[in-house]
């Protein structure tokens, strides 16, 4: 048993060149500085980065590999899936922030009020690049930001004019697109927009055209976390980096340091 999970482990894995990893969504900077001092300090690749097979699209670590980047690290530990694999899932993020959206938003913006319902279903195509949704007195107002109709790059370069063009430094969060209910009734103003499908996930990597931060949120069976592979080994030599993953594999396998969860869970880092 413990042969056939140290298989099926290793199999997923792989040490690859950082140059042949395409990232498919921008960085947020906070993050992205808060993880790089984080990296630094234990001095590890804490989970690997998931990379479609085929393409070598970064699907989830985008964060993670610009890092690498930054520190010039020449490899990263990945988890290899097939993307084509229904599955696989996507969804997006919403952002949510704790204002009124005047409070939010330059005035330079255009807005259009329409029915919640009426946008959600228009959003999927491309009618607007955000619907803002707001609760007052129990009901649900919304609007549509630069309404229009556009396609794939006007989409996201009207994505990133709105994100840039937020007033100041604003209380924000990404929240996952199944928890918008929740801060609708806390008071935030969130913003709606419609998920990308897999064919433009891959299309705007290749393009080196990446959407805006938080734009794809990836639901991946058994996702491999916590492998803390250390930082020294992927500046090594590409076939020493693959020696020390085995072996570290082999001993953690080997010692009872792998549970597979066949539930949702909550990990507190």
């Amino acid at each position: 048993m413990t042969t056939v999970l140290l298989e099926d482990i290793s199999k997923q894995l792989g040490i690859l060149d950082i140059a042949e990893l395409l990232p498919h969504e921008q960085t947020v900077p906070p993050n992205l500085k808060r993880l790089k001092e984080a990296m630094l300090n234990i001095g590890q690749l804490v989970d690997p980065i998931i990379v479609d097979k085929n393409s070598k699209v970064v699907l989830d670590g985008n964060h993670r590999l610009k890092v690498l980047q930054i520190i010039e690290c020449p490899l990263s530990v990945c988890q290899l899936v097939d993307y084509k694999d229904d599955k696989i899932k996507v969804g997006t993020w919403y952002l949510a922030i704790n204002k009124p959206l005047e409070d939010i938003v330059k005035s330079d913006v255009k807005m259009e009020k329409i029915d919640c319902n009426e946008g959600k279903r228009t959003l999927v195509d491309s009618k607007a690049p955000f619907m803002a949704v707001c609760k007052k007195q129990g009901n649900e107002n919304a609007c549509f930001l630069e309404p229009g109709s556009y396609k794939l790059k006007e989409l996201v370069e009207e994505q990133n004019y709105i994100l840039s063009s937020m007033k100041g430094d604003l209380d924000s969060r990404y929240i996952p697109d199944d928890q918008f209910d929740e801060y609708l009734s806390k008071g935030y103003t969130v913003f709606f927009r419609r998920p990308y499908t897999k064919e433009e996930i891959i299309k705007a990597a290749k393009e080196h055209t990446p959407f805006p931060p938080k734009s794809t949120r990836h639901i991946i069976p058994d996702r491999i976390i916590r492998l803390n592979m250390k930082l020294g080994w992927l500046h090594e030599d590409k076939k020493e980096a693959e020696r020390h993953l085995e072996d570290m594999l082999k001993h953690r396998v080997y010692n009872g340091n792998v549970r597979r969860y066949v539930e949702p869970v909550i990990v507190i880092y």
